[in-house]
Order: structure tokens, then sequence, then C-alpha cells
């Protein structure tokens, strides 16, 4: 009977149908999960600053500065584009377009399963764990950033992953184009870059060609990139890839709130914790007539500075929050100190075994196979970077890295079943 269920490979036979069976069993979860769920539209993070921004953009202001930093540009520009050609069904409109980009997302998760595992029962049980997880479900039709970010950083990366397998440039490019899309969307995919590319070099060695093609997907970043930066040099005397405020987010970790808010936090209930959660911490208040009338590049300078002051004025502290980060970062589930228990529990119980497992294999594949799960290993480090230098936000590893734990945790199972228990037949 269990050889019969995974064995669904042989009915569905070529790429196209597998595609598109993932594609409707995504669709459908994720269709059920925006209309009865009781999650609304609007219930995503940051949601207030886009329908602000993309209002204003309509309303002619197209910029995208706000307090600390500058918004990615490509939802808040996106967001309006639908406003403004759909009126008041842009709502069902978007809903609906990012449904449909999130099922794409989940049959491009199944081809690079199979592109890195070789195998049909990873590729479609991969496929099938990630369009009903309910981690992914939560962001797939909330208005924020969120969804197409994750949507288009995974098919980038199976596109990346068909380089890595086949050397074609043409392949380099779609990722390039992809990554690009995904970095005006989100820019904290940006320190993956520099080990995406170290992967290439590991695996195809440093030649001409190779030279070349790690030069053509620079430039096409550069190019995708380049119309929002001139902008902002122009308007805000900063030259922005995607999205500024290393300055900001930098600070905003590197403090003494954060660091309660982080490391002892005082009640929910209370005054202090919602300003602590709120992220109003008395340094930006220290800072207000530094950076008062100041352009934005002089404001992140600012910020920048008292952020590494405060660090050379607390190193146990700025230590301390480093292994805080790293230790959020590896560990699963919500946060338990700024979740309710319930919540946290249930997250913590759902994603375990997919953390354990996804270590586990992570680990065995790269003692028996490293070149070919490099592409993990690069998200991995990019994203642990970003929780070491500016501080851990597990909603960011979870657009990120999760979808690849989970395709590697379907992988470590389906290698028990078929190893272990032996209630499988050895894949061919």
């Amino acid at each position: 009977m269990i050889n019969y269920f995974w064995n669904i490979e042989s009915y569905i036979s070529s790429q196209k149908s597998k595609f598109f069976f993932i594609f409707c069993i995504a669709f459908l979860f994720r269709y059920l999960f925006a209309n009865f769920s009781g999650i609304d539209n609007f219930d995503g993070p940051d949601n207030h600053r886009y329908m602000v921004q993309s209002d204003e953009i309509l309303n002619g202001n197209l910029n995208l500065e706000t307090k600390l930093f500058i918004t990615a540009p490509l939802f808040p520009y996106l967001l309006a584009a639908f406003k403004w050609i759909f009126g008041p069904q842009y709502i069902f409109m978007l809903e609906a377009f990012q449904i449909i980009l999130s099922s794409v997302s989940a049959a491009c998760l199944m081809l690079t399963a199979k592109i890195i595992f070789k195998s049909d029962r990873v590729a479609l049980l991969s496929g099938l764990v990630f369009s009903f997880f309910p981690i992914t479900l939560y962001y797939s039709h909330q208005f924020s950033q969120e969804s197409i970010f994750q949507s288009l950083f995974i098919i980038s990366i199976y596109f990346y992953c068909l380089f890595i397998s086949d050397g074609k440039t043409k392949s380099l490019l779609f990722f390039a184009t992809l990554f690009s899309l995904a970095l005006l969307t989100k820019s904290i995919i940006l320190p993956i870059f520099p080990f995406l590319l170290i992967s290439i070099i590991i695996r195809f060695k440093l030649s001409k060609k190779t030279s070349l093609q790690l030069s053509l997907s620079i430039l096409t970043i550069f190019i995708f990139t380049l119309p929002y930066g001139l902008y902002n040099k122009v308007v805000n005397n900063a030259f922005v890839i995607a999205s500024s405020g290393q300055g900001g987010h930098f600070l905003t970790g590197r403090n003494d709130d954060f660091y309660t808010y982080v490391t002892n936090p005082p009640q929910s209930n209370t005054p202090e914790y919602r300003r602590l959660k709120n992220m109003d911490f008395h340094i930006f208040d220290k800072l207000i007539d530094d950076v008062k009338d100041q352009d934005h590049k002089y404001q992140q300078d600012i910020y920048l500075q008292a952020g590494i002051k405060w660090m050379l004025e607390n190193p146990e502290k700025a230590l301390h929050l480093s292994w805080v980060n790293i230790r959020n970062f590896l560990m699963p589930g919500y946060n338990i100190f700024h979740h309710p228990f319930h919540l946290w529990l249930i997250t913590f119980l759902i994603s375990l075994p997919v953390f354990i497992f996804a270590y586990l294999e992570i680990i065995r594949k790269l003692r028996t196979d490293p070149v070919n799960h490099l592409a993990v290993l690069s998200i991995f480090f990019g994203m642990l970077s970003v929780s070491i230098i500016f501080y851990a936000q597990n909603r960011f590893r979870a657009v990120t890295l999760e979808p690849y734990y989970l395709m590697y945790a379907c992988s470590h199972l389906i290698y028990l079943f078929e190893h272990k228990f032996k209630l499988l037949k050895k894949s061919q």
C-alpha cells in the first residue's frame, strides 16, 4: 500500500504533468486557506506602510523613504498598479495573482528537488508538503512583501540549481533576472548572492567561461537595480540597490532597549513591552537632533556609528546578542518570548521535525555529495549573516530558508523509508 502511494510518479509521467499536478494542489490549499482561515488580506506584516506608500505613488509621490530606511520598490509599486488598473476589484485580483504565483513556486520547488536529489519521490513529496505546510500558507494571500518575494526567490533558485546542473548561460540569466526581482521586493537576500557566486566557482572552477558567466549575472542584477538606485541618489543622496537601512537596522539590533527586548523582555501586557515591541527605542529619540533635516545617507551614517559605539562600549552584551541571534536563527517555531504560549507550541511542534530532519539530511548530503548541495548552504550562510549583522527575524527565515528545510526533510524521510524501515523499494 505504501509503495502504491509513493509510486504516484509512475502515473504522472512527464515533468509538465507533475508541474501541473503540484500547481493544482498548491492552488487548492492556498485558495481554501485564504477563504476559510479567518486570516485577512491585510493582516500581513508592515501592511499599513505598503498601503500608504501605494496611495502616495498614485498621488505622484514616488519616494519610498521612511524614518529608518528606504523601502524596496517592487511590492508598493505593484500594489499601486493593481489599485490603478482594477480599482475596487484590486483586492480580489491581487490575492489571485499572489496565490497563482505561490502555486507556481511550489511546483518549482518540486523541480528543484528533482534536480538536487534526482528522485521523483523526493520531488513530489517536497511539492506536496510545501503545498499545504501551514507556515507557508500563512503569507500566501496577505498583502505584504512576503508572498511575492518568496515565490520569486524560490523560482530563481530553481534556475540557479538548473545552471549548477547543466552549466547553460540561459539558466543563469533566468536566475539573475528572477533573483533581481526578488531582491527588489525584499533586500535581505543580498548577502546570499556572494555565497551563490562562490558555489558556482566551486562547481565549475574559475575558468574564462565561468568568469564571463559570473560577470553576466552581476551585470544583470546591476541593470535591474540601477534605475531605483539612481532615483534615490538624486532624491535622497543614497544609491540603494533595492532598499536601504543598513544603519537604521544595525542600530535597531544594537542598543540597550533591543538587548532587553531580546534577552529579558518585560511582561507582554505592560506599556514598556509595547514600547519595545514597536521599536520605539530611546536611542532614536536621543539622535533626533543629529538627524533632523539631514539627507538619508547622513542619517544612515549616524545610526551606523551609534550602533558601532554601543558595541564597543558593551562588548559582553554585543557578544551575547550575537549568540542569541544565532540560537534564534537555528531554533524552529515562533519566539517564545514574544508570542502566546499556545502559538509558540503549535509552531514549535510543526517545525521541530522539519528542522531536525533537514539538519540531518543536509549534513548527510554534504558528507556524500557536497557539490550538488551548495545552494542550500549558500542560502543558510547568507541568512545567518543577516541574523548576526542585524538581528534574527524568523519571518525572514520562514520565507527564504524554510522551504529548503522542508525539501531536505522530505529527502530524509524518503531515505528512512527506503534504507532504514525498508517500507519502500529503493528508487532507481
